[in-house]
């Protein structure tokens, strides 16, 4: 009895408050046509012809467009395997892995660094017995340290490199192009094209109906910009479906626009091709000369080094004098003073700047502070030392 006076009153009010609504608005409930946009589309027009979205109602049309666009990727992702430009990718990435794997670190940095290394360190040993540094017979047996641990070093991470190079080159770069398509095309036929279209009609489905049953009619006032949105009209929706005439008419016309522009994509294909062979001839080029470079330099520096030590000293100097003087005299103060001088002398920043490099750094001595006591050192340190030189190179 009371379950029945329960329902019979909540069926008064719900009519009273249907008629309040009413009386108040008689266009207040939605029109038959905007039940029907909001429960396919998710959107309704007014009579004004602006359209209305409403966030919480998906529609059917939009999940089912959803998965036609998804599906369509999908089948693009799938399609790329009869494409050339994976396949040109796929060659680009192997070929870059190969160089560096045989040329940077197989080539130069295995094969030419370790003589290298044996030449820069024996010839620092030879220096030092020459100019009978303290100590210095040991020179050469600490040079061989230096160079038997740069040797090992180099063996060890140049053969793990080439060979992780060569297998990036030979399974990790293939397997990535293998799959990295299909990982996307199954993403999208699975995930955007079934489930997530699926989720959006089954919430439509539960809360479409009782939004087109009960919501009202839409207006600018009823609008949070969040919840509720007034469509641009450029993005409006069309109401109707296209004649099979006017879908003829644009597939045609398609046609008509491929044929127009087949020869520019041609164009544009071969553009790409002669951009990819030019790029890898020039990644080429640049590496040998980075290497011719490195080379000249080092020659260079030997070169300067020697005619540093063969120059001659100002009337009344000797050179082993001159040279007590620079490692004697780096501190700030002796430094402006030999700027004073050189500046009275008409010599430019620049040519003065060089000539400190030569005075101090030949010495390896700073010229802007007092040479400093290098931390104590042993073999195992040492060969820390060597090793990371050689990373750093």
């Amino acid at each position: 009895m009371i379950k029945i006076f329960m329902v019979g009153l909540s069926a008064v009010i719900a009519l009273a408050l249907t008629a309040i609504a009413r009386a108040d608005d008689p266009g207040y409930f939605l029109s038959w046509q905007q039940k029907q946009d909001l429960l396919w589309q998710g959107r309704m027009q007014d009579a004004a012809g602006t359209w209305y979205d409403v966030w919480l109602c998906p529609g059917y049309v939009p999940p089912a467009r959803y998965a036609r666009e998804h599906l369509v990727e999908a089948g693009g992702s799938f399609h790329e395997y009869i494409e050339a430009d994976k396949y040109r990718s796929l060659k680009n990435g192997s070929q870059a892995c190969f160089e560096w794997a045989l040329e940077d670190c197989g080539l130069d940095f295995t094969v030419q660094g370790i003589p290298r290394a044996w030449g820069r360190h024996f010839s620092v040993a030879s220096e030092r017995t020459e100019r009978r540094i303290f100590g210095w017979w040991m020179a050469y047996p600490w040079a061989f340290l230096e160079s038997t641990v740069e040797t090992a070093f180099r063996a060890v991470v140049g053969t793990v490199g080439t060979a992780g190079g060569l297998a990036s080159g030979a399974v990790v770069v293939p397997a990535y192009h293998a799959l990295d398509s299909a990982v996307v095309g199954v993403w999208n036929l699975g995930v955007n094209t079934v489930v997530i279209p699926a989720v959006g009609v089954g919430w439509n489905t539960i809360i479409g109906p009782p939004l087109a049953l009960a919501g009202q009619k839409p207006s600018a006032d009823r609008v949070d910009g969040f919840w509720v949105t007034i469509v641009d009209p450029e993005r409006a929706p069309a109401r109707r479906v296209l004649s099979r005439e006017e879908v003829q008419q644009l597939a045609e016309w398609g046609i008509l626009l491929r044929d127009a522009t087949e020869p520019l994509a041609q164009k544009r294909d071969a553009i790409n091709r002669n951009a990819d062979a030019r790029i890898a001839q020039l990644s080429g080029e640049i590496q040998a000369t980075r290497v011719e470079a490195k080379q000249q330099r080092n020659e260079l520096a030997q070169a300067e080094r020697a005619a540093i030590q063969q120059s001659a000293a100002p009337q009344g100097a000797s050179t082993d004098a001159l040279q007590q003087l620079a490692r004697q005299s780096s501190n700030r103060d002796n430094v402006a003073e030999i700027r004073r001088y050189l500046k009275g002398r008409n010599v430019s920043d620049e040519d003065t700047q060089r000539i400190l490099e030569l005075l101090w750094t030949s010495q390896a001595v700073s010229p802007a502070v007092p040479a400093q006591v290098r931390p104590k050192t042993d073999p195992l340190q040492r060969s820390l030392e060597v090793m990371g030189e050689a990373v750093e190179e």
